[in-house]
């Protein structure tokens, strides 16, 4: 694998602890034995070449040899993700499927043209009608589930997913429902099941476990904060600075967008332009348009709340990059 996109993981943990070893551990593998034994089709693991999703395949492996990794290409991610996905499952021996946004209706950017905005909090479409999370409905379910039905017909799928109820306080009122069981029916893909075998892992467990494997880990997390799509409308602008920081043209046709449609791509109704200007020639940016919540909030059932809530903290030094949290309040509540 190239250097630049495989970190082997350090010994800075502590060590396996017994409870993770006689009860995480051993529930993950029983929920996944009980999936094997229901499923008709192969598993189905949702795998992004990240963190909790290499501990899960890991995992999954220790029960089952029927499972195919599926990787959701949007378009958007860094240059080193697929290489690295491939060579993984190449060298672990797993079967990779990769499902991109042509097999649905197009790529991000004829998606941005035909709704007229950024996916976004804030987006409104040319109906006066909200699209503004349509990137993982467009780009990545749908198109995974059109490949699924080509591939394997239609019937139940499950779907392995590496979601923890560690990263966030939100996270665990979203997925409280399945904590115990770990299972629940796909909203987007009828008929089929959602599976969580690492819903009650720590971070620490996910880190041991993988040294334990010696699975390996993207690079790109340590050095942009995120290792999959290079935007997403839950990103603050931290993510953009150290991404423009060292590929200043990433995100050139974004820009381009952002005059075409006289509006701002980045949470906070922030223009990567000027994101741009600040990190090359150290121009400070602009107030905003108009004012923008703080920390990055949206609407989340009925209620604004901090993006990081539901999508999960980035902790960066020990602070959240989307709320000024602490790592050690993130513990504790």
């Amino acid at each position: 694998m190239s250097r630049e996109v495989k970190v082997s993981v350090q010994s800075r943990m502590k060590p396996l602890d017994e409870q993770f070893l006689k009860e995480r551990l051993e529930e993950s593998r029983r929920v996944v034995r009980t999936i094997a034994v229901l499923s008709k089709k192969p598993l189905i693991i949702q795998f992004s070449g990240g963190r909790d999703s290499m501990a899960m395949l890991g995992l999954v492996q220790e029960v089952t040899d029927n499972l195919v990794c599926a990787y959701m290409a949007t378009g958007t991610e860094f240059k080193g993700c697929i290489p690295f996905v491939k060579e993984t499952c190449a060298t672990l021996g797993v079967k990779l499927i990769i499902s991109d946004p042509t097999m649905h209706k197009g790529n991000i950017f004829k998606r941005i043209e035909q709704f007229r905005c950024f996916p976004g909090i804030w987006g409104w479409g040319n109906n006066k009608k909200s699209t503004a999370l349509w990137c993982c409905r467009d780009l990545k379910l749908r198109p995974q589930k059109k490949l699924l039905h080509k591939l394997y017909g239609r019937g139940t799928f499950y779907k392995l997913e590496g979601i923890r109820l560690w990263e966030s306080t939100r996270r665990r009122y979203i997925y409280k429902e399945v904590a115990d069981v770990s299972v629940r029916e796909d909203g987007e893909h009828r008929g089929s099941f959602e599976v969580f075998p690492i819903l009650n892992w720590t971070d620490e467990d996910v880190l041991n476990y993988l040294e334990m494997k010696g699975l390996p880990t993207l690079g790109l997390y340590k050095q942009f904060g995120v290792s999959g799509c290079s935007c997403c409308p839950f990103y603050g602008p931290e993510i953009y600075r150290r991404v423009l920081a060292v590929l200043p043209n990433h995100y050139d046709r974004w820009i381009a967008w952002e005059e075409e449609l006289g509006s701002p791509s980045v949470s906070g109704r922030i223009y990567l332009r000027d994101l741009k200007r600040e990190v090359l020639e150290g121009v400070p940016l602009p107030p905003p348009e108009a004012p923008a919540p703080t920390p990055c909030q949206m609407m989340f059932q009925g209620q604004m709340v901090a993006t990081c809530s539901v999508y999960g903290h980035l902790f960066i030094s020990g602070k959240c990059l989307r709320c000024d949290e602490s790592e050690t309040e993130e513990i504790e509540s």
